[in-house]
């Protein structure tokens, strides 16, 4: 029987490989037997990286409050606890998406476990996770000696990013709606198996678009490609999510672009317009076949060593085609939009990229992506303001918890971050989540930084948001946020900082657990949070609408009013229950006494 392909179902989050592969860091140099693969499998557990099923109830503290440190023989005892057939098999599943991806070699009888150099580019604290990923699929080939999961007797003979790649760039040429949408890419991405079927495949797809009856067509392609007479629902199922897991790998690499509604639910993929150059390149090196080698020895150097493959701009007159492409779109950006643009911008535009030599071009070409990536959010910025749709838009989502059920956590983060950018008078806001060349998020934050930098002329901030609305929500969110906040006041240490905690309700343990921060203190000093309800965040715009609807300004300084009354009144309360009745009720006294000013 047939079967599609994926990247990784053990680990949905392309960046908690991270983690995982940071874990493993610590058993380097050792053989991955045995006993190794049990003891990654503890370690995963002893950091929290992976919770089994079935935790005793005497260890259900460590998970209730996660910062305190979990003993090595507690997390040997709650994996035994599993009682799991094959325990070795467990280190073995959690290694694989590390090996897949060439970040780590970590096999029995294939010698110590070892971090290869992209392995290592990925821990380094300075890494560009694009670049990371890129390198990595692009490597991705089926079959290949270092595993057997996608042989060549089953059929497969496919670089998948490439493939991709090969196959949406056809489907563009002979179709006026461009890329793929959320079905096409599930079900003929992860059954694109073979690079001889790419033709195939877009024939396929162009059918499927004319199709009436979208389930029975599916339905009649997924037995066919399994060669089954009936094909179980979970089986077609099984394609959606492998063509989200796929999505969320490939957009990493920010050459793809793939577009979402405001909820993150429904995604179209396309290639990246500002990557034209590079793609065409790829195109005409690769025509998307597995790449052949005589040995294991030979694949496995193949993945450890970064610079390979060997991309086809990486010649002088290939980047400097990049260059030209890049310095192109900024100034047609510029001249469209009547832009004015900075001397150190207008300096690296007008630099003469025939001059420059390659190690340079390599050096500019970031530079140039840099400004556009500007262009764009300050077009993004302009588009925001006084677009009162989008304002009742997000306040209507923000006071229907049904609707914000459907959001994905970067959609959400999103969301915060234009509310805050459309007051105008920030000297930045800056989101911490990974973006594409377009601005827009390929994933939430990372747990390590605030969702939210602000910043403003009078004072600063960060902003922590989050879509838990249940009891875990003051283990999950309390510590970090304080944290975080911590050690964001160290940055900027003098000034006035804030933290405002967003979430679609507030439990009252997390109320509570800032309350002791805000009242009395956290590592030896109060701090400065206002949790708010997106109920209430959603007064703040609908205040900021009122006042754009009546040709008034809405300054930061509006906002730093009502942060610094809610906190001021901590002063004369008693608990946190009275602290929780105080900030609705400044929240509704601000709204009334701005709107008269």
């Amino acid at each position: 029987m047939r079967k599609p392909w994926s990247i990784s179902t053990t680990v949905r989050n392309p960046e908690r490989l991270r983690d995982f592969l940071r874990v493993l860091k610590k058993l380097e140099g050792q053989p991955f037997n045995k006993d190794n693969q049990i003891k990654f499998q503890i370690l995963l557990i002893q950091e929290r990286l992976y919770i089994p099923g079935n935790i005793p109830s005497q260890f259900r503290k460590y998970y209730g409050f996660p910062y305190i440190p979990m003993p090595y023989d507690v997390a040997k005892e709650i994996l035994e606890f599993q009682n799991y057939e094959d325990p070795p098999m467990r280190g073995r599943q959690s290694v694989n998406p590390l090996n897949k991806l060439g970040f780590s070699i970590a096999r029995e009888g294939i010698g110590p476990i070892k971090i290869t150099e992209l392995g290592n580019t990925f821990l380094a604290g300075d890494y560009d996770i694009g670049h990371v990923f890129f390198k990595s699929l692009l490597k991705l080939q089926f079959p290949n000696p270092w595993s057997e999961d996608f042989s060549e007797k089953n059929g497969f003979n496919i670089m998948p990013f490439i493939g991709v790649m090969h196959l949406i760039h056809g489907v563009n040429k002979k179709s006026k709606k461009k890329g793929l949408d959320q079905t096409e890419f599930s079900i003929f991405i992860p059954t694109l198996t073979n690079f001889n079927q790419i033709d195939e495949q877009i024939e396929k797809i162009l059918e499927f678009r004319k199709e009436e009856n979208k389930e029975r067509y599916i339905k009649e392609f997924a037995m066919d490609f399994y060669r089954m007479k009936s094909v179980p629902d979970k089986k077609i199922n099984n394609l959606y999510d492998y063509g989200d897991n796929i999505m969320r790998y490939f957009r990493l690499t920010r050459y793809f672009k793939v577009s979402m509604d405001p909820l993150g639910s429904y995604w179209n993929v396309d290639l990246e317009p500002s990557r034209k150059v590079e793609i065409e390149e790829l195109l005409g090196a690769y025509n998307g076949a597995a790449l052949e080698f005589e040995s294991l020895d030979e694949y496995l150097n193949y993945l450890s060593d970064i610079s390979k493959p060997t991309l086809p701009w990486e010649k002088k007159e290939n980047l400097e085609k990049v260059a030209q492409s890049l310095r192109d779109s900024a100034l047609e950006l510029i001249k469209n939009k009547n832009m004015q643009i900075s001397q150190d911008e207008q300096n690296v535009l007008l630099t003469d990229i025939h001059l420059l030599s390659n190690e340079q071009l390599q050096k500019h070409i970031p530079l140039l992506r840099g400004i556009n990536l500007k262009l764009k959010e300050r077009i993004k910025k302009i588009e925001l303001m006084n677009n009162l749709g989008l304002i009742e838009e997000m306040i209507r989502d923000f006071r229907d918890l049904k609707t914000l059920r459907k959001y994905k956590p970067e959609q959400f983060e999103k969301r915060i971050t234009e509310a805050l950018k459309i007051i105008n008078d920030e000297i930045q806001i800056k989101p911490n989540y990974p973006i594409d060349d377009e601005g827009e998020p390929t994933n939430h934050a990372p747990g390590n930084k605030p969702d939210i930098e602000c910043y403003y002329q009078s004072f600063e901030a960060i902003c922590e948001v989050t879509l838990n609305s249940s009891s875990l929500q003051w283990m999950q969110e309390g510590q970090p946020v304080m944290r975080h906040l911590r050690d964001f006041e160290n940055q900027h240490k003098g000034d006035n900082v804030f933290c405002i905690f967003v979430a679609p309700k507030i439990h009252n343990d997390t109320y509570s657990t800032f309350w002791i921060s805000v009242k009395h203190e956290y590592d030896g000093a109060p701090q400065k949070i206002l949790p708010l309800t997106t109920e209430q965040f959603a007064t703040l715009l609908e205040t900021l609408m009122d006042m754009l609807k009546e040709g008034k300004r809405f300054t930061h300084k509006d906002l730093y009013n009502l942060y610094s009354a809610a906190i001021n009144k901590t002063a004369g309360l008693s608990g946190y229950s009275e602290w929780v009745a105080s900030i609705q009720e400044t929240v509704k006294e601000w709204s009334e006494r701005v709107k008269t000013l």
